[in-house]
C-alpha cells in the first residue's frame, strides 16, 4: 500500500510511535523565561502568550531569521513576526526580547540565550515552545549547550491531524527526517544524543518505503 491510499486514521496510527517519540510536552511551571523556536506557524507564538499570562514566565525570547518555509513568505524575520503576534495577544512590549538572525535550532539556543544576557538578567529555568514535532530536538539542543539551565517542553496542544502544516508526504517525510536529524546531531555532539527505541526505528522504515512508492 502506498502513503496516498492511507486514510487519515490509518495514517495517524502509523505516525502515531513517530509522533508520540517527537512530540515531547511536559506541564507548565513557573520559569525565568518562555523560549520561544521561530517557524511558520504561528500558534507557537500564540502558546507562548498564553503561558506568559497564565504566569509561567517573567520574560518572553523569541529568536529567529528565515527558514526554508518562511524565506519569500513572511516580510520580516520569523522573530519580528512572532513578536507583533505576542503583541497582539496581550503580551507587554517590555517582556519580549527578540533575536533575528539565527537560521537553525543550534543557532536559536545560542543567539536567543546570548540575547536574554545581555539584558542582565539570564535564565536558569525556560519553557521551550516550538512546533510539536521538533520539541524533542530543541530539548536535546538546550540540554547539550547549556546544561546548568532547566528546561520543559509546551508546544501547542492538540491532536497530531491538528499539527499538519503541509500535504501528507511531505509532513511524513518531515517526521522521518526529524528523527534522522536526532541521530546526527547527536554524533556530532550539538545535541545530547537521543536514544531511539525500536518500534520508532520500525515505523520509520516503513514509512521512508511508503514515501518512496
Amino acid at each position: 500500500m502506498s502513503l496516498d491510499q492511507l486514510l487519515e486514521p490509518e495514517l495517524a496510527q502509523l505516525l502515531e510511535p513517530v509522533w508520540t517519540y517527537l512530540a515531547v510536552s511536559h506541564r507548565p511551571r513557573p520559569s525565568d523565561a518562555i523560549f520561544v523556536f521561530g517557524s511558520r506557524d504561528l500558534a507557537v507564538p500564540r502558546r507562548a502568550a498564553a503561558l506568559f499570562l497564565a504566569g509561567h514566565g517573567e520574560r518572553i525570547v523569541v529568536t529567529g531569521r528565515f527558514g526554508p518555509r518562511t524565506e519569500g513568505v513572511f516580510s520580516k524575520p520569523e522573530a519580528l513576526v512572532f513578536r507583533d503576534t505576542l503583541l497582539d495577544e496581550g503580551v507587554p512590549d517590555s517582556r519580549i526580547v527578540t533575536e533575528a538572525e539565527a537560521t537553525n535550532t543550534l543557532e536559536n539556543v545560542r543567539f536567543g540565550m546570548q540575547a536574554l544576557r545581555a539584558t542582565g538578567r539570564p535564565a536558569r529555568t525556560a519553557l521551550l515552545v516550538a512546533k510539536a514535532f521538533v520539541m524533542r530536538r530543541c530539548l536535546a539542543t538546550f540540554r547539550r549547550q547549556y546544561p546548568g539551565v532547566g528546561v520543559w517542553a509546551c508546544p501547542p496542544q492538540g491532536v497530531l491531524s491538528s499539527h499538519r502544516d503541509r500535504p501528507r508526504a511531505a509532513f511524513v517525510s518531515r517526521l522521518v527526517a526529524e528523527v534522522e536529524r536526532l541521530e546526527r546531531y547527536g554524533q556530532q555532539g550539538d545535541i545530547v544524543r537521543q536514544p531511539i527505541p525500536s518500534s520508532v526505528c520500525r515505523a520509520v522504515q516503513r514509512l521512508e518505503s511508503m514515501v518512496a512508492t
